[in-house]
């Protein structure tokens, strides 16, 4: 068999599989396919599949509820898909959560977990963590993790204690709660949306030493603290104090403001094109209340001064870049937008039904 052919076997299979789940998803049974070298295992359950995998296996999840084991921690690569996240684009499916049945279990990463990737989750535990990068102060140098189109409804952090060589990078992705980062840490973050209000301290703290790294982020009242060094570009922010603070060293360019004053307690930081006191009725086309819904309109209003005055030309915000943020945040396979089953057999004895796949570009 050459390998087109066995390239297009496997696809089918996949697809073949990921239809099986999601019409198990519909009965609310969720599967996981596991595939790896053109072939392919069906699982109901999560710890179970990522057991049976082997290293850069891909994981795909049908819509539906993942429960970590007890204690878990992935220490190897591979790669997990869900079926998306947002309610609208998840109608014939569900969208796919991870999560916890007790309040320390959260998806933790070893070491050796370097290189995992995680497309279209959602992550909501019991715990007060979403998504841990390492497990211990001796291990915790968990690198080139990435997170495409996820929610994390719980804290994530990066590294476990002062210096952490620990990386990763997170596009698209939605945070509910705090993302907090070890002295030496990286992360970056492009058109991803913050929302979440702590009272006190910064939404996104830590990352000391140069390795945050915002590009045409939306913070709803977000603020970024300890986070010296940092780059921050295209993103707009709406809270109404200063949204940059004890972050010394850092690079401020083309991010639009509700606040008056760029930076709090801090000095020695380089800023251009930033736009200060921006009314917040004037900048999104709808989001009233700082907390995220799928249902809100993040492009911004023709008034606003922030179209057009990326510093690529492009909008700032989550809608700037030649790839701007996809609204039905779905994962780049494949996926069901209609499954239509008949109730009964036909007179042939076949069950009739229609599926309506789509996938979404880049």
């Amino acid at each position: 068999m050459n390998p087109i052919n066995r390239t297009t076997m496997t696809r089918k299979l996949i697809l073949l599989a990921l239809i099986g789940s999601a019409l198990h998803a519909q009965a609310q049974h969720a599967r996981i396919v596991v595939q790896h070298a053109g072939t392919a295992q069906v699982f109901s359950d999560l710890s179970s599949a990522i057991t049976a995998a082997l290293p850069n296996s891909d994981l795909y999840l049908s819509g539906g509820c993942f429960v970590l084991p007890t204690g878990f921690s992935l220490s190897k690569t591979l790669h997990f898909v869900g079926a998306g996240i947002a309610p609208d684009s998840t109608k014939a499916t569900s969208s796919t959560i991870i999560t916890s049945a007790d309040g320390s279990t959260f998806m933790r990463l070893e070491s050796a977990a370097s290189g995992s990737t995680f497309t279209g989750i959602r992550f909501n535990m019991a715990a007060n963590t979403s998504v841990g990068l390492g497990i211990s102060a001796v291990d915790q140098t968990v690198v080139s993790v990435v997170f495409t189109r996820c929610s994390f409804q719980e804290e994530v952090y990066v590294g476990v204690d002062d210096p952490s060589g620990s990386s990763v990078a997170f596009t698209e992705c939605v945070f509910h709660n705090r993302l907090l980062g070890a002295d030496g840490a990286a992360a970056q973050l492009t058109r991803c949306i913050l929302d979440y209000q702590a009272g006190t301290g910064a939404e996104v703290s830590g990352f000391d030493g140069g390795g945050l790294v915002m590009l045409n982020c939306v913070g709803l009242g977000t603020r970024i603290g300890n986070a010296g060094g940092a780059t921050i570009s295209n993103c707009v922010f709406t809270r109404t104090s200063a949204p940059f603070w004890q972050s010394g060293g850092s690079t401020f360019t083309n991010n639009l403001l509700v606040s008056d004053a760029l930076v709090s307690n801090m000095s020695g930081y380089v800023e251009s094109g930033n736009i200060l006191a921006v009314p917040i009725g004037t900048i999104f086309i709808n989001e009233g209340d700082t907390d995220f819904q799928f249902s809100d309109n993040l492009h911004l209003q023709n008034i606003c001064p922030g179209v057009g005055a990326g510093t690529d030309g492009t909008d700032m915000g989550i809608y700037g870049t030649a790839s701007p943020f996809k609204d039905g945040a779905l994962p780049h396979v494949p996926h069901f937008e209609r499954t239509e089953v008949a109730t009964g057999a036909d007179a042939s004895g076949n069950l009739p039904m229609q599926v309506r796949v789509a996938a979404q570009a880049n």
